[in-house]
């Protein structure tokens, strides 16, 4: 349908864009020449990697939806085998239920966009890395790892201080707990970070000054919001975060509503409300388990939507790029329902597999 219609509104704008230039590269290959048409690099890059698929005989759009579309299922199955390997089979049907429900995901990810991929790669890197491994083969994983998050960061480059930060945080935690950081090596850490905090202060403000530029130049769409607040200093992003944390997760609110499309989301971001509710239950039990994934997690999810809160101004944007992220507060939350709600049928079954075993 979404080949030959235009009944779904994400393949159009820029999903058309990356087909024709995937298109053209492939007539380049055809005739042994790599040459792009005159797009901007994320059409290139994007198009290049969708350019097998118009190698092939028959309907290449179609086989580049389909590829995605499985790309997009594969991030699904990896948040269900994280939630399973850090707490039940329950878990991981709660996590996933609206990552295969939700309209706006599905229509997303049967087009030619990006986000399938970015998922992908976000979702397996955590994967492999979290979910304990034979030991034979650690080394081997996280090498894929990097490699499938590498893919990933190409897509969009802006997450790499998310991933770093998220990983980072995961790190240090994990050295706490295992004894490699003493906490003598904290206190120094802790005398000397006013002193980071300078150095970095350009950093951060450079950041800043990005984001706004980029909420700046954003506006101009049907479902806008907020355009006219643009945060220029670090009390005045601190005030907003929360706010655009908010519109970015959760938008459009009832009153935003113009199209049927508009309420279909709507009702997501109800139901992504109750899951937010629900993974505080979440990290508690997580972080119960396993404290450096916990502090990973949350660090990038938090980050996450205050950069994208920041510099998102529309919610159509918002429903595309809260995907990469929105996937943990499912994955906490079904944990925080699984150990706190007993859910008919998937509980039941649950204890029959135990049984069984």
């Amino acid at each position: 349908m979404t080949t030959v219609t235009s009944l779904n509104p994400e393949s159009q704008a820029d999903a058309a864009k990356f087909g024709s230039t995937a298109n053209y590269i492939a007539d380049g290959l055809v005739q042994g020449q790599l040459i792009f048409p005159d797009v901007t690099p994320t059409y290139q890059l994007w198009g290049l990697f969708l350019s097998p698929f118009w190698l092939l005989p028959g309907p290449s759009g179609f086989y580049g939806r389909v590829g995605n579309a499985f790309l997009g299922a594969f991030a699904v199955y990896n948040v269900y085998i994280i939630a399973r390997a850090y707490h039940s089979d329950q878990a991981g049907a709660l996590a996933v239920a609206p990552l295969i429900f939700y309209p706006s995901i599905v229509a997303v990810h049967s087009t030619l966009l990006r986000e399938a991929i970015i998922l992908f790669g976000i979702t397996t890197a955590v994967r492999l890395v979290i979910v304990p491994p034979q030991k034979r083969i650690r080394w081997l994983l996280y090498g894929a790892a990097i490699i499938v998050l590498y893919v990933a960061h190409i897509q969009r480059p802006d997450n790499s201080v998310i991933y770093i930060a998220a990983f980072g945080v995961g790190a240090f935690v994990y050295a706490v707990e295992a004894g490699y950081v003493s906490k003598r090596m904290i206190g120094v850490t802790a005398v000397f970070s006013p002193f980071f905090a300078i150095v970095s202060w350009s950093f951060v403000q450079s950041g800043l000054e990005y984001l706004s530029y980029i909420r700046d130049v954003r506006g101009g769409g049907r479902t806008d919001y907020l355009v006219a607040i643009i945060p220029q200093t670090l009390p005045e992003l601190a005030a907003f975060s929360w706010v655009g944390a908010a519109y970015f997760l959760y938008a459009p609110f009832p009153w935003m509503v113009e199209t049927i499309p508009d309420l279909l989301i709507s009702f997501e971001g109800l139901v992504t409300m109750g899951f937010t509710i629900t993974a505080l239950w979440g990290v508690r039990t997580l972080a119960q388990k396993n404290k450096p994934v916990a502090a990973a997690l949350v660090v990038g999810l938090v980050l996450a939507v205050v950069f994208y809160g920041v510099g998102t101004v529309n919610y159509g944007t918002g429903m595309r790029h809260r995907q990469m992220f929105s996937w943990i507060i499912f994955l906490l939350g079904g944990i925080g329902i699984a150990e706190n709600v007993r859910v008919l049928g998937l509980s039941d079954l649950q204890t029959d597999e135990t049984a069984s075993n």
